[in-house]
This record gives C-alpha cells, structure tokens and sequence, in this order.
C-alpha cells in the first residue's frame, strides 16, 4: 500500500493557465485549459509518496500523467525557474512517476510524485567536463554501475528524531528557527554529524555549480594531526589525502559529501552514505584517465 511520506501547501502564481516542474532532466510545463482565467493565485499542493498512489478522488480533474526524472530529487514548481520553494520527491536520478491535478471547485493544483527506478548512468549524468584546451572529449572505461532501490535512500526514510505520522508536513521555517530546513532534516534523518564549508569561489572545495540533495567529492585544507584523522571527525567517506604541507601543517583531503543546503551563506554537508558514494566511486572509474 502507498504511504505519503511529506506534503506541501503554498499559494503560487499561475500565469497563462501554466506552472511548470524544476529540477529534472527536462522541465515539464503543465496547462489548464479549460479555467477561462489566465493569470491568478493557486493553492498549490505538493505530494512525496513512496510508491504510486490511489486516485485523489472526483473532486480532482486529472490533466497530465508523465515520467519524470530527477536530478537530486529536489524539485521546484513555479512559472520560471526558482520561482517555487524547494521540495523533496525522492532519491536522486531516480524516474518517477508524476500527475497534475485541477480541483474541481477551488483554483487548486495536485502534483503527485512516486519513484519507480534508478537510472543513474555515469555516461550521462556524471560526465565531466572538457578539460581547457582540449580537442577530444576524455575516453570512458567500462566499469559496473551501481544500482539501487528507493528505499536505501533518505528521501524515503522517516525521521527517526520525529512523532511516527501518517506524513510530515512541510511549513516555512524562519532562519534560525529550531527545527531547520525541512530539506536538511529530510536528507539527514538518522541526525549524523554535519558540517559547513564555505562558499568561497576561489577554495579547493567549491561547490557553487552544486544542487541540495546531490553527492560530490569536496577537498579542503586541515590541520595535520598525529593519527591522521580530521578534527571534526568529518570527511572520512571516500577520504585521500592529496597534499602535505610540512611547513604549515596542513594537509589537502578530499571526501565524498552529500550536500544538505546552505546555513549563514555557507553549504551544509554530510559524509555520503555507501549507496550515495558509490555513484561518485563509479563516475571517478568511468573517467578516470
């Protein structure tokens, strides 16, 4: 049996009868066309489910039913990019199942998510860029792709630090409220230690080309210590220690992250977990020269 797993509720602007879905490969538009009005204010609701749910009943006019396949598995609705908050539907590269619905007596608008299977492929979804002045694009090699089910994913998992519901509703947190970033604590509800690393664009762990919900590798500079593990007990999946400063003490490490969102302008990660890092593990042996 299907179980909700979030919802949301927002008031968002509807122009031309149209919102459209943000945060997957492609951006499918969805239009009412039979509501005369064009430009109006809708109760739009947001539903995660963990697997295809029942008919939301008569007083919802289905309008489109499609696959969808999301980037990190955050998603926003609006009529332009980034024009809707950030919602959770499922794990990362994921195809899943979509509908639009109309509300028959309300301007009111149902889209409803589920996933169906993993399509990470390291070919697509993984390539890096071409190196600067290069003429031909880097050869891949023939590696095993690693292949999941939704429910070893966050996304799918109930917060363990949380009442046991039928689904969790999402509501606007102001900054610094206790309780955080509805997207944070979905994406971390085992409540494992998290770290900040900072926006700079010119630090060896930029992230700025990164989305919420996907998984890197991040370097950044430590202090040596005599056992060779990191202060903060952070970075260890995946960890390589690139460089050693003798002088400063200092070493370069890298680590595979999974990125939360951001906190006083800075990107909050978590160490990834052994289905998260394997995709990158992948991607490194695709590519690797």
């Amino acid at each position: 049996m299907a179980r909700l797993l979030r919802y949301r509720d927002d008031e968002l602007y509807v122009q031309y009868g149209r919102l459209c879905v943000y945060g997957g490969t492609d951006c499918p538009e969805f239009r009412d066309d039979e509501l005369e009005t064009l430009h109006y204010t809708a109760t739009v609701h947001l539903e995660a489910w963990d697997a295809e749910p029942p008919d939301p009943g008569s007083s919802w006019r289905p309008i489109e039913r499609l696959h969808f396949t999301a980037e990190t598995g955050v998603i926003q609705i609006g009529v332009m990019d980034d024009s809707g908050p950030d919602f959770l539907i499922g794990p990362p590269l994921f195809e899943c199942g979509l509908t639009a619905h109309i509300g028959d007596s309300d301007i009111a608008w149902l889209f409803r998510f589920w996933p169906i299977r993993d399509v990470f492929d390291p070919l697509v979804h993984m390539k890096p860029p071409e190196p600067i002045g290069s003429t031909s694009p880097p050869e891949p090699r023939r590696v095993p792709v690693p292949v999941t089910t939704a429910g070893q994913w966050a996304a799918l998992r109930p917060d363990k630090h949380r009442p046991s519901e039928r689904s969790v509703r999402w509501v606007a947190t102001p900054p610094g409220f206790p309780g955080g970033d509805p997207v944070s604590n979905a994406l971390n509800p085992d409540h494992v230690s998290t770290f900040l690393i900072p926006s700079h664009p010119y630090e060896e762990h930029d992230l700025r080309v990164k989305e919420t919900g996907g998984t890197y590798r991040m370097w950044r500079w430590e202090r040596e210590t005599a056992d060779g593990d990191p202060e903060d007990g952070n970075l260890l999946t995946g960890r390589i220690v690139h460089v050693r400063d003798p002088h400063g003490r200092r070493v370069l490490a890298s680590g595979v992250v999974t990125l939360l969102g951001m906190e006083d302008g800075r990107y909050q990660v978590r160490d990834a977990e052994p289905h998260e890092a394997a995709r990158v593990f992948c991607s490194e042996k695709t590519w690797s020269n």
